[in-house]
């Protein structure tokens, strides 16, 4: 059994995984909703944001004292690569918990978002997408092969904490939203016109899982229209609420910014439809370290 520490903007999560066949099977799944972008000021992250991820990460620790796992990887994407005392957070953990972060490039993480997107999505062609809570990444692919990759370092949760000042948005800071998301798309170098969207990450599931509270349909497990899912948009916010409770309750602030985030994208490069995948930047990175070591 193999173990991985994902160190988000908004969630921390630790995944077991068995090796069955040349696959990579999950066995466990443990979150915790951190919020770590909101412990940021002027660039560092503050005390009370590493406490935080110290006592996470120590609970992690002692789970794992339970559990037989041959090695652990730990890796962190945009909660430590955007701010100043990454090495602060970094020394930290290693002097609490002993384990060794690897802090992702922006690129580094597109890159195995799309490794790991491509084992539970069958789409030889597109754009794979994560909405994180502090960073977005890209890959354009066509026939199996990565074209174009990059990162934005705006996420669900940077969005909704530079944007909205209560809980679900206004009609102006929606708007808001939509322009920051639009002017850091420029930075993005798009290949090609791709006819779907692979999505990778959170925000996307829950919008999967929010469709289908609010109206009652049970989505295709493949390709998704994704006017489908800007259906919630329309939706009186009380009844919203309501529904992100139900299917996604830790994620009741920042649903609407990864929304949005979303629909600029689809709009920007006039995509249609989606496939959600199950696996992602831990399944990618996983499957690289297991191949240097022959495993895989």
């Amino acid at each position: 059994m193999y173990g991985i520490i994902d160190i988000g903007s908004n969630t921390i999560r630790l995944m077991l995984y068995n090796i069955t066949g040349g696959t990579i099977q999950p066995m466990l799944n443990k979150k915790f909703t951190a919020g770590l972008a909101g412990y940021v000021k002027k660039g560092r992250m503050t005390d009370k944001g590493i406490g935080k991820t110290v006592e996470v990460l120590d609970e992690f620790r002692r789970i794992l004292e339970y559990v037989q796992v041959k090695e652990l990887f730990c890796i962190a994407t945009a909660s430590l690569r955007n701010i100043d005392n990454a090495e602060e957070v970094c020394a930290a953990v290693k002097d609490r918990c002993g384990f060794d972060i690897h802090i992702l490039s922006g690129e580094e993480e597109a890159v195995y978002d799309y490794y790991g997107a491509m084992q539970s999505v069958d789409e030889p062609g597109g754009l794979v997408i994560d909405i994180g809570g502090g960073s977005t990444e890209f890959v354009f692919y066509e026939e199996m092969r990565i074209t174009a990759s990059s990162s934005i370092p705006l996420g669900s949760l940077t969005a909704y904490s530079s944007f909205v000042k209560n809980i679900l948005p206004t009609e102006k800071e929606e708007k808001a939203i939509t322009a920051a998301v639009l002017s850091a798309l420029e930075a993005v170098p798009g290949v090609g016109t791709p006819a779907v969207i692979c999505g990778v990450g959170g925000s996307i599931r829950a919008a999967v899982k929010v469709y289908q509270e609010l109206f009652g349909e049970t989505l295709p497990k493949k390709r998704i229209p994704i006017e489908k899912l800007l259906l919630i948009r329309t939706v009186k916010h009380d009844l919203l609420a309501k529904a992100v409770l139900k299917a996604a309750p830790e994620r009741i602030h920042t649903f609407i910014p990864g929304l949005l985030i979303l629909s600029t994208i689809a709009e920007k490069w006039n995509i249609a439809e989606i496939t959600v995948s199950t696996s992602g930047v831990k399944e990618g990175y996983l499957q690289a370290r297991l191949q240097e070591r022959g495993v895989l």
